[in-house]
């Protein structure tokens, strides 16, 4: 994973002259990058949550589809809270599969912060106007992992320090989620793991979160099992999401 992240601000001065004689600067608009050759799917959002942090991973397959040729540049987001380490992998799916191999590392892909989406780039995960990373799926590893099956999977991992407790012991995050400003990404599976002792995490419970969210809860597994959850939850996948929602996942557990 990169180490803590910093941010450049780039400053582009265009001078602007009034007066005869004295031409004026040339804006240059810059077209946005083609359609993606098919709808991503959000297979898995994992939830690995321990005393001193969180690690958010969000597994996102893409088919061929209308692919044919050329570098992919794709925008993630930061959540509310800037992560303290970030990387991002290209997986193979197998034939018939919906999700990678968990136990696949992947191809490890070069990824480059932004203080916005810059145009060229894909919006993929959260907000353009908000801090993030411009991952590069270059051609060649985008064939690579589409061979077998046709269709590759994203591996985005965030390290999130621990939010703080309230006097339950309740904790929350809120996740990013896709698509800004086109059809939002189905969510297959969410999943809320801990590497801490068993029954540290004693119930939890996960919603979608947003101005105009529908804020019944979301069904998810958990590693280990036992950990009590809001009852009637409905699966992810039959959610009805807007292109604004994100994922908040709540957990309680001792300091």
């Amino acid at each position: 994973m990169t180490s803590a992240l910093f941010f450049a601000l780039p400053l582009a001065l265009a001078g602007v002259a009034h007066g005869a004689g004295v031409p004026l600067a040339r804006v240059v608009h810059h077209a946005p990058p083609p359609p993606l050759p098919s709808l991503p799917v959000l297979s898995r959002v994992r939830v690995d949550v321990a005393r001193d942090h969180v690690l958010v991973v969000h597994e996102i397959v893409l088919a061929r589809g209308s692919f044919a040729g050329g570098d992919l540049d794709l925008w993630v987001s930061f959540g509310p809270t800037m992560p303290r380490a970030f990387d991002a992998h290209v997986l193979s799916v197998a034939p018939g599969a919906h999700a990678p191999d968990p136990n696949d590392a992947g191809e490890p892909l070069v990824a480059e912060k932004a203080v916005h989406r810059p145009p060229s780039a894909h919006p993929l995960l959260g907000r353009s106007a908000m801090a993030g990373e411009v991952v590069h799926l270059r051609e060649p590893a985008f064939r690579r992992a589409t061979a077998a099956s046709g269709t590759l999977a994203l591996r985005i991992r965030q390290v999130l320090p621990a939010p703080e407790a309230d006097t339950q012991g309740a904790r929350q995050i809120e996740i990013r989620l896709g698509l800004e400003g086109g059809a939002p990404l189905t969510i297959r599976h969410v999943e809320l793991a801990t590497s801490e002792q068993p029954g540290w995490v004693t119930s939890a419970s996960a919603q979608l979160c947003g101005p105009s969210a529908d804020t019944y809860a979301l069904g998810f597994s958990s590693l280990p099992a036992g950990v009590r959850q809001t009852p009637f939850a409905i699966d992810p996948a039959l959610a009805t999401r807007r292109s604004t929602d994100d994922l908040c996942v709540r957990w309680v557990a001792p300091p």
